[in-house]
């Protein structure tokens, strides 16, 4: 290529980098709704983050990460970082000392994920450049904004729960794994983002013992630097998660074995993890014979994996594990996310058809074109590696999501660098002959599966239907019901502060935004520490009368909170009675609220 060639490459890629970004930036800033009425409509742990971020301003300890105005006296306990708080309070404290404390807020809810997006662009785009070449990282810049996830969901204006974060770190660890470079430097740089995606939470756990795996292979084979590479990266993060475990764990709980966020069973793995990484090393720059290496790796590992089992069996049955079998129930069959993807994916929900057909077809498509230049050797040793890396954790978020559609994230990262180098490969030029014509036609295929294929979706269901709330906007339904969360508005939740501050019981989908923008306190919530909460958004609501003037009663709670004409459960609850009639025995209705909402207010008798 020419030095020409070359400069017309970088400005085409300088400019596409460009105005991304302010494309970004701009459907940030110039949002329709205040971001504040946005997150009201946002993922109830959006809302719930922000209400740790403001209870941190307001001087609550750092190592308290309990919200007390959820389930009062005690509160509920979250089982969040504060490493994700702590930035976004910073944001809101500097904006605080030049604009009102509303604006501050509102600041730091916009400019909190864009950051974010801008920093997953710069890497990923200037990765994909390095490795695939100009073209691919247009197109996987092009990805990121166009692949919900990645350009809407997770980075959008008042997402500021962990997941955006999350999904950066995972970025930079796969890039530590594409890029050439100095392999101390590479193991640091990944170790260190492994251990901070580990002490923000566990979700990408797969992912990043994946990314071990991969050097660990590449040990084995010798591939130049790759041992000095792994060990470093088995250090940084074994190291850098007990450093992070200190600073964000109170020492009490320091010796109490967690299974939803780092603890001690978890540092364990990682320490044994380490142990192990040094070990393959070792034997790898010792043991002459490539048989020999993968046998004494394997010995190894298994004794690894053995000393560790006790510590981490416990975990095997996932953060829910320890809940009431109704309580685990309701998790799976009301929160969105936690639903298996391919029920809904061929039932044309649009959450799991935005979120995993785009990234499936990347990955089944990538492969294709992977195994096809391969086998024609149209790249070279290197390049294949590479798409071979990213293909394993593209099928790995592809697998992942059949259990749980918002597993689909463990391959996030990869899923923008896989649309990139299968749409590069397949551009005019690159081959030539009679097979234009075909390389066309897989082309356009291709851009319609990945690139474009939600807006595609959105298109026909806006034809098919009148639109509707969006799908997977909240993490959960509200109890069961079909429709409660049209009720869910900023404007219309902000009316119940007409009546006198209380304790209301309510579905979980309303707990959180109730905090958020109203004086009263909430005793349901969709958060899996407190089997309370979550049986008290559900429980009442889908049985008769007996079950929910017995949760009036058991709960103390001043108010019940209903969505007008909702219903709820299979619809013959007594729930669903009254929230058509909005009257009952000892439940007197509140005036002032918005005529959408029933509030009602339990007197004496009303809980009998």
């Amino acid at each position: 290529m020419t030095a020409d060639e070359t400069g017309r490459e970088t400005r085409l890629f300088i400019t596409i980098l460009v105005l991304t970004m302010a494309m970004m930036v701009m459907k940030a800033v110039l949002a329709p709704a205040p971001p504040i009425d946005t997150l009201a409509v946002s993922d109830n742990d959006d809302i719930m983050r922000f209400l740790s971020v403001r209870a941190l301003l307001e001087g609550q300890a750092w190592y308290d990460m309990t919200q007390y105005r959820m389930l009062p006296p005690a509160g509920l306990d979250l089982h969040w970082s504060r490493y994700v708080d702590a930035p976004i309070a910073a944001l809101v404290w500097v904006a605080a000392q030049v604009v009102p404390m509303a604006q501050a807020e509102a600041f730091a809810l916009v400019a909190w994920p864009t950051l974010l997006f801008l920093l997953l662009l710069l890497a990923t785009g200037f990765a994909a450049r390095r490795v695939f070449g100009t073209q691919a990282a247009i197109v996987s810049m092009i990805a990121l904004a166009l692949w919900p996830p990645t350009g809407l969901t997770y980075f959008g204006p008042a997402r500021i729960d962990h997941h955006n974060v999350q999904i950066l770190l995972t970025c930079v660890v796969l890039i530590t794994l594409l890029l050439p470079g100095r392999p101390v430097r590479l193991g640091l740089a990944g170790g260190l983002a492994a251990a901070m995606s580990l002490a923000v939470g566990l979700e990408m756990l797969v992912t990043l013992a994946l990314a071990g795996v991969v050097l660990l292979v590449q040990t084995v084979l010798r591939q130049p630097g790759k041992g000095w590479q792994l060990v470093v990266f088995a250090l940084a993060l074994s190291v850098g998660a007990v450093l992070l475990f200190v600073g964000q764990t109170p020492p009490v709980e320091w010796p109490v074995p967690k299974c939803d966020e780092l603890s001690p069973p978890f540092l364990a793995l990682a320490g044994v993890g380490a142990l192990i990484c040094i070990a393959a090393a070792v034997i790898s720059a010792w043991m002459g014979s490539l048989g020999l290496r993968v046998v004494a790796v394997l010995g190894v590992t298994a004794i690894g994996l053995a000393v560790v089992y006790p510590l981490i069996a416990p975990c095997f049955g996932g953060p829910y594990g320890n809940l009431p079998a109704e309580v685990q129930a309701l998790i799976s069959t009301r929160i969105t996310e936690a639903r298996p993807a391919l029920p809904p994916l061929l039932a044309g929900d649009e959450m799991a058809f935005r979120f995993v057909f785009p990234a499936a077809a990347a990955v089944m498509i990538a492969t294709l074109v992977w195994g096809v230049r391969a086998m024609a050797k149209r790249d070279g040793v290197e390049t294949t590696g590479r798409v071979a890396i990213l293909l394993a954790f593209g099928w790995l978020g592809v697998i992942a999501c059949q259990f749980q559609i918002r597993l689909v994230l463990m391959g996030a990262a990869a899923v923008p660098f896989l649309m990139g180098y299968a749409i590069a490969a397949l551009l005019p030029g690159r081959e030539g002959g009679g097979a234009r014509a075909g390389r066309a036609v897989a082309l356009a295929g291709t851009v319609a599966l990945t690139l474009l294929s939600p807006t595609l979706f959105t298109l026909v269901r806006s034809q098919e239907a009148p639109s509707g709330p969006a799908s997977g906007q909240a993490s959960t339904t509200a109890a069961g019901s079909a429709d409660a969360s049209d009720c869910r508005t900023a404007e219309l939740v902000r009316s119940l502060d007409a009546a006198p501050p209380g304790l209301v019981l309510t579905s979980s989908n309303f707990g959180p935004v109730l905090l958020l923008l109203t004086d009263h306190t909430a005793l349901a919530g969709p958060y899996h520490r407190s089997a309370e909460a979550v049986a008290n958004g559900a429980l009442p609501f889908d049985g008769d009368e007996t079950a929910l003037r017995s949760a009036l009663a058991s709960t103390g709670a001043d108010y019940l909170l209903l969505c007008r004409e909702a219903r709820y459960g299979d619809g013959s609850s007594f729930a669903t009675e009254l929230a058509r009639t909005g009257e009952a025995p000892g439940l007197e209705p509140v005036e002032g609220p918005d005529p959408a909402l029933i509030l009602l207010r339990v007197t004496g008798d009303g809980a009998g």
